[in-house]
Parts: C-alpha cells; structure tokens; sequence
C-alpha cells in the first residue's frame, strides 16, 4: 500500500507541474495572439479544468484508501470532473 501511495504521490506532482506548465505557456501564447480578455478567459477555463482534475484525483485517492480494490478508474473520474467544470464554466459565461 506504502508503493501504491508513492506512486499517487509522484504522479500528483508530476501532474501538478505539466498542468502549471502548460497552462503558463498556452495563456500566453493566447495573450500574444488574441489579447489580454481572451487570455483572462483561458486563464480561468484552465484553472477550472485543473481544480476538477485535482478533485477527481483526491477522490480517487480517498476511495483508494478505503477500499483499496475499488473498480472505478481514475480515467472515469477526471472525465467525469472535466464535465463538471466546463458546466460550471458555461454557467459563469451566462
């Protein structure tokens, strides 16, 4: 169990930082071709999306921990939390 949570561990990271990376890279790529609004917009549409990944990923974790055989895939999960945050962005817009 001690393997499995140092490989979450990692892969948190990991993710955390390629999410960070991008997102930095893609706004101003953004800024620079269509201006400071639509680089606002990306800005907030990836920190959502991001917020709902880390979501997904906690609960993955947690139902990891309590029943360590758990069927649902983290895959499931992230796409389910993608889901949420571009309704919850679509919302905002309105």
């Amino acid at each position: 169990m001690a393997f499995c949570g140092r490989i979450c561990d990692a892969v948190e990271v990991a993710g955390k930082n390629v999410l960070s990376t991008s997102s930095v890279a893609t706004t101003g790529l953004v800024s620079h071709r269509y201006g400071e609004q639509a680089a606002e917009l990306t800005t907030e549409s990836l920190d959502a999306a991001g917020h709902a990944i880390g979501t997904a990923w906690a609960v993955f974790k947690i139902r990891k921990a309590i029943d360590p055989k758990s069927s649902i895939k983290p895959t499931s999960l992230a796409k389910s939390a993608v889901k949420a945050a571009a309704a919850e962005l679509k919302a905002k817009r309105r």
